[in-house]
């Protein structure tokens, strides 16, 4: 992953959260039940990950495909806070109607939806967005504060490649971290992403 801050003392410390944050995100099959994960551990709140969808738009692939895409673009919220913003492109053909259905008429992320297909991800892309007032507080109160930004496929076994999204996360998630930064010197260092 390829950090854009400077190599101080600074961008370090801000640097060892998101790390820690992204080797979470690589161990789960999706990122809806990385999340959930996260913030149970860091006693965020009990409130379901919900998805608030900012727009959805499907067009037709062609003759020599076999159905709708889909663009989905997505917040993914807890309670008041904002965790991420998504861009999901997914092959709506592939899903059976229920889960389709499940899509069009809940705020289930699509991570849930999916989860009875049996999803994994694989990253093709992975960089820290880092400023120097990026580490939250509880009683911090502002607009959504990117930290980091993924793109990853989503497969299942009987379908191949169901999905590609565009992930960015928020720096609420970095609320309760203060153990990450203690231990910022047992974690592997950030380096570009190709594939994982």
């Amino acid at each position: 992953m390829a950090a854009i801050i400077s190599n101080t003392t600074e961008s370090k410390r801000l640097i060892a959260p998101v790390r820690l944050l992204y080797l979470h995100l690589m161990s789960f099959p999706t990122a809806t039940s990385a999340l959930a994960a996260w913030i149970s551990a860091r006693g965020m709140g009990s409130d379901t990950i919900r998805a608030k969808v900012i727009s959805e738009t499907y067009h037709n692939a062609g003759a020599t495909r076999k159905g709708t895409i889909a663009t989905r673009h997505v917040h993914l919220v807890c309670g008041p806070r904002v965790l991420s913003e998504a861009t999901i492109v997914y092959r709506a053909y592939l899903l059976p109607d229920e889960l389709r259905n499940q899509l069009h008429s809940t705020d289930l992320p699509f991570g849930a939806v999916v989860e009875s297909l049996g999803p994994s991800r694989r990253t093709t892309f992975a960089r820290a967005m880092l400023a120097q007032n990026t580490l939250a507080s509880d009683d911090t109160v502002r607009a959504f504060t990117p930290i980091l930004e993924l793109h990853a496929t989503v497969l299942t076994a009987n379908h191949g490649p169901i999905a590609r999204v565009h992930e960015v996360y928020g720096a609420d998630l970095l609320l309760n971290m203060t153990a990450a930064r203690e231990h910022a010197h047992a974690m592997p260092r950030i380096g570009e992403v190709a594939e994982t």
